[in-house]
């Protein structure tokens, strides 16, 4: 099983509900909203509200294999567009200097598989579509 030290944040990952903290090296989240135009008659410019939730993101995983390992997880996910990825920012009570954020209904449309010899493998995989929600709430 691979295993990260931890010199900065997130302090947990978990995807399906299996937790992949310990074979985590990188995780990038852009979380937003469309902007749909509100635009009326007489505006001296255009107004924008927001639309549906949009999700996009990468996490770079170190590969080990079991059911309950990155290979099984991930092999198990891609396609069902009903995934849900946790991030947790710190240990301790949530707050608004240690937030979470909590994506459902996610798609992990692909399943990559790379070898390279004299490295760890990893696997990378990117995400997008479905809802999030920043959790501050001790």
């Amino acid at each position: 099983m691979a295993t990260t030290t931890y010199l900065s944040q997130p302090h947990s990952l978990t995807i399906a509900t299996t937790d992949l903290t310990d074979q985590a090296s990188s995780i990038s989240l852009t979380l937003g909203s469309n902007p749909l135009t509100s635009t009326a008659f007489g505006d001296l410019g255009e107004r924008m509200v927001p639309g549906l939730q949009t999700v996009e993101g990468t996490i770079t995983l170190y590969m080990s294999y079991g059911a309950t390992e990155v290979e099984g997880v991930i092999a198990g996910q891609v396609g069902l567009g009903t995934t849900t990825i946790e991030v947790v920012k710190g240990s301790g009570a949530l707050s608004a200097s240690n937030p979470s954020w909590t994506i459902t209904n996610t798609m992990i449309a692909n399943y990559p598989i790379t070898y390279t010899v004299g490295e760890l493998q990893v696997m990378e995989i990117s995400f997008s579509g479905g809802t999030w929600v920043r959790d501050i709430t001790p």
